[in-house]
């Protein structure tokens, strides 16, 4: 029987692209060539970088440049998988979103009813004043919270790095790390990107949902897109599949996998190709129920939605929209291209601290995309 079903054929079509596959003209083909090369020419330390597009009714286009790791012994296919980290935060707000769409919660709804109000006081205090009573589930997704961010600028992962590498982080040990790094940074209302804000919302989803959050993703996204190279929860048996990932010259990758196992603000495991599935059915609404969730989550503060980034905005592409990940052995990029209905992923296996200018594959593609269209 022939199967109709979008996504299948989006699949199918990525299952069998090879580098040069797609409707973009030679012209774009060749300055995305090189624009990705240059990219993995001036970072030194990263062995390989990936470009995969996507636009409605064509085929998708990849191209890879470099090798899976540093040795230069085996070259980069493009289907290799990755720690998408902050990325995860969008897979996160599609939950959050269609679970209000469900009725089962409401963004409007008080975090303590859901969460330790105790914790809450102490994670939201600011200048001698806790807003624990005030906070909502939208200032989670919008990080409008004010809280602090139990990252505390890369230290626990330093400290995990070099003391807990092998250490299992239960969403209760991340908000314990948030408490002992200190109160909030800014009043609530006030624009703070912080991590804690989507281990809370990890909690809540778990509350309302009885599930842990990587099943909740796994049947809400994973399965229905048939992201086959996608998971929040993954074993050591995935290391083998994976682009390495660096910072400087040491090897991060089975750090980041372990540290970011189960963790809804930023631990997606995935590959361009699912990404490129995933993107292209976020932000063209399709899972959602009503258009009005999708422009819900596309009210941008500050240059923050519900989980997603506003890039830009121009006549040709309209909204530039995604999000972007940084975490120890890797920088990536999802971005959708709203006129011209394209997503377009970038991954780099080198972390924030050491790529050189992280945006410069994701702003020069859109550029070439916009000279050609």
């Amino acid at each position: 029987m022939k199967n109709s079903n979008p996504i299948v054929i989006l699949l199918l079509l990525l299952t069998a692209m090879s580098p040069l596959r797609g409707q973009l003209s030679e012209a774009i083909e060749s300055e995305l060539i090189l624009l990705t090369d240059e990219y993995v020419k001036i970072n030194p330390e990263a062995s390989g970088a990936i470009l995969a597009i996507y636009r409605k009714d064509s085929l998708p286009w990849t191209y890879s440049s470099g090798y899976k790791s540093i040795k230069k012994e085996i070259s980069l296919q493009g289907n290799e998988r990755f720690i998408a980290a902050s990325i995860t935060k969008t897979f996160v707000a599609v939950c959050m979103l269609q679970l209000e769409e469900e009725g089962l919660l409401s963004l409007e709804d008080k975090v303590f009813n859901y969460l330790d109000e105790s914790i809450l006081k102490q994670l939201t205090l600011f200048k001698g004043k806790s807003y624990e009573k005030q906070l909502t589930i939208r200032h989670l997704l919008q990080h409008t919270s004010g809280i602090e961010d139990y990252l505390d600028n890369g230290k626990v992962h330093l400290h995990a790095y070099q003391n807990e590498p092998n250490r299992q982080y239960t969403l209760q040990d991340r908000i314990a790390i948030a408490l002992k790094v200190g109160s909030a940074s800014t009043k609530l209302g006030t624009y703070h990107y912080s991590n804690t804000n989507y281990i809370l919302l990890g909690l809540i989803a778990q509350k309302v949902t009885g599930e842990d959050i990587a099943t909740i993703l796994d049947k809400r996204i994973i399965q229905p897109l048939h992201l086959s190279n996608t998971a929040l929860r993954s074993s050591k048996n995935v290391l083998p599949s994976m682009l390495k990932g660096y910072y400087t010259d040491w090897d991060l990758t089975a750090f980041t996998l372990h540290f970011n196992q189960n963790n809804p603000a930023g631990g997606i495991l995935t590959s361009v190709h699912d990404l490129l599935v995933f993107g292209d059915a976020v932000f063209s609404g399709s899972l959602f129920k009503s258009t009005t969730t999708l422009e819900k989550m596309l009210d941008f503060k500050k240059g923050y939605g519900l989980g997603a980034m506003l890039f830009g905005k121009s006549k040709k592409t309209g909204k530039i929209v995604g999000h972007s990940g940084f975490d120890p052995g890797y920088t990536c990029y999802l971005l959708y291209l709203e006129k011209l209905k394209t997503t377009v992923v970038t991954v780099i296996n080198q972390s924030e601290l050491k790529v050189v200018m992280p945006a410069f594959l994701a702003v020069k593609t859109v550029a070439q995309l916009k000279a050609h269209n």
